[in-house]
């Protein structure tokens, strides 16, 4: 199948989704990035937000990313082993997608009050030390967690959008 590209998308947990695509479409530092079949070799940051996997058969597949890394191989035997992906656009040629991600979740698997309630935690837990000045202690702890709190309403805010847009609201 000249129209696809081999795609991994991975966790330190598990591998969230693997096999044959036809684009991977995804945000970077430098901007949005379409990957295709045929693809130069490349490596980058991936940013939080969506990552969208159109499949062969025309699915798409919608992907919440906390940020990670993406790697583009293009070669004689990138995709070797993937069912569905023979030679790219280019004879002889096979794309790798991959995907390495430290939190990814599949859109439709979003639990949103649960999104919901650690974003009104992390939020209250902020508002508390900003209100007590920051910095607590001379080791900067105060200032430790409120990058951390700040990390985690980002998180809730990124499910929050996707799975609002996968819900129509």
């Amino acid at each position: 199948m000249a129209d696809a590209l081999a795609l991994e998308v991975v966790t330190p947990e598990q591998t969230l989704l693997a096999g044959a695509a036809s684009a991977v479409v995804l945000r970077t530092s430098e901007g949005s990035l379409t990957v295709l079949p045929g693809h130069a070799p490349f490596v980058s940051d991936v940013v939080a937000g969506e990552v969208k996997v159109e499949q062969p058969d025309g699915a798409v597949v919608r992907l919440a990313v906390h940020g990670g890394f993406l790697q583009v191989e293009t070669s004689a035997d990138a995709a070797a082993g993937v069912e569905g992906v023979g030679d790219g656009p280019i004879s002889g040629l096979s794309t790798r997608v991959t995907v390495l991600a430290g939190v990814a979740e599949l859109v439709d698997a979003i639990d949103v009050p649960r999104a919901e309630a650690a974003r009104t935690a992390a939020l209250a837990r902020l508002d508390q030390l900003k209100a007590a000045g920051g910095r607590e202690d001379a080791t900067g702890g105060a200032d430790v967690e409120i990058s951390q709190l700040e990390g985690a309403i980002e998180r809730a805010d990124v499910r929050l959008r996707l799975a609002g847009a996968a819900s129509g609201s």
